[in-house]
């Protein structure tokens, strides 16, 4: 009995080294195999950047002849132009006229063609625009849009927001409103580029619903519309979302979206908010946007919050406001028990208008705390290397 429990022990660690020895094996083979594709796409990448860089740039910088009819032509390139500038290629050698660009070698050119479009402006863009015409990159471009892979599918996004393709609107339109993050608000961003009007008319509250994107990127793409047409219908959308009362988060990053629209637009709503709200993350929005003095006193009541975020940021506004009456009430912030508050009211003290630097001195030798004695020493002192850095640096520029 015990041979044979000792044969089945030798047999199954036999086995059982056999197999992790194959998947070892296998896991190297897997890991060489990544790094030969890897190399495989580096260079196709690069003989793409070599072969197209030239061409690109060179369109992009060519002059334009003055236009002598219309004003609106200078803005185009005429379909002969496009033909010469795609036949001076075709003779150099830069691609073939039959297959002017290989299926591998799509995303590398748009990446390129993509950067090169968001980095130009104007006439520019419509060369651009005109050579991916001319080389037929519509068809292509829709399957890599309809494919798996993430990371083409946001370069197809891209590329028809940036050609502004009208007939990719209602494509793209579904794919912001499928549920990846990613591929939403990016379609979000092209449908803009591609109907600016019937995007803001229709699908610009999406932002109030989409609790998973990026507060940074819907920024970067509200940085990027017109302020003067996004201003009111943002300040409405903010409006009629305080209204629903929506998560407080969602709402504090709506109204951080604000800063993006005109002063004069968004100031009352602010200030309707911050009076009539409790909820902290809502009150710290709104205290980063107060411009004028209508809810100074809303303001100054909310130094007494629990949160030390929330005092915070009353002592930076404050500061920012620059009331002769509210010296006292920093002053008086100066023994918070955060550090942070400490810290930000001794800087809103120094650059308080009626505020002299003999007053500073003096408070810094003289407050009864402590604390407060040694956070109005430390903004001196760095605010005086600050000060002495830049003299330097002025020096040292002559």
């Amino acid at each position: 009995m015990f041979a044979i429990a000792s044969n089945l022990s030798i047999t199954l660690a036999w086995w059982t080294g056999t197999l992790f020895t194959i998947v070892s094996v296998l896991c190297i083979i897997y890991m060489f195999g990544l790094r030969k594709w890897s190399d495989i796409v580096r260079h196709r990448r690069e003989a793409v950047n070599e072969k197209w860089e030239a061409p690109l740039y060179q369109i992009t910088v060519v002059e334009e002849p003055k236009p002598k009819k219309e004003p609106q032509q200078a803005y185009k390139l005429t379909a002969a132009d496009k033909k010469d500038v795609l036949q001076t290629y075709i003779e150099q050698g830069r691609f073939d006229p039959v297959e002017p660009l290989p299926k591998e070698e799509l995303p590398h050119f748009l990446f390129i063609w993509n950067y090169l479009h968001e980095s130009l402006r104007g006439i520019s863009k419509d060369r651009l625009n005109g050579l991916a015409h001319d080389l037929h990159l519509e068809g292509r471009t829709y399957r890599m849009l309809r494919g798996r892979n993430l990371k083409n599918r946001i370069l197809a996004i891209n590329t028809f927001g940036n050609l502004r393709e009208r007939q990719a609107y209602e494509e793209i339109r579904k794919l912001a409103y499928t549920q990846d993050p990613i591929i939403s608000l990016w379609a979000w961003r092209a449908l803009f580029r591609i109907d600016f009007d019937e995007t803001l008319d229709k699908h610009f509250s999406m932002m109030a619903a989409r609790t998973d994107w990026s507060p940074t990127f819907v920024a970067k793409i509200l940085l990027e519309l017109d302020r003067d047409l996004i201003s009111e219908p943002l300040v409405r959308l903010v409006g009629e979302s305080f209204e629903r009362k929506i998560e407080e988060r969602q709402m504090a990053r709506l109204i951080s979206y604000l800063t993006v629209a005109h002063i004069a637009a968004f100031s009352p709503l602010i200030d309707r908010i911050l009076n009539e709200s409790s909820q902290n993350e809502v009150l710290i929005a709104c205290l980063r946007l107060v411009k004028s003095d209508e809810s100074l006193g809303r303001v100054r009541e909310l130094i007494e919050s629990e949160r030390w975020e929330v005092r915070l940021q009353v002592v930076q506004t404050l500061g920012r406001l620059g009331h002769d009456e509210d010296v006292a009430l920093l002053i008086e912030a100066l023994n918070d028990l955060d550090w942070w508050v400490r810290y930000r009211a001794a800087s809103a003290l120094l650059i308080m208008p009626s505020v002299t630097e003999e007053q500073i001195a003096d408070l810094a030798e003289n407050l009864p705390n402590e604390f407060a004695r040694d956070i109005l020493r430390q903004v001196i002192a760095e605010n005086r290397l600050l000060c002495f850095n830049q003299t330097s640096s002025s020096i040292l520029s002559k």
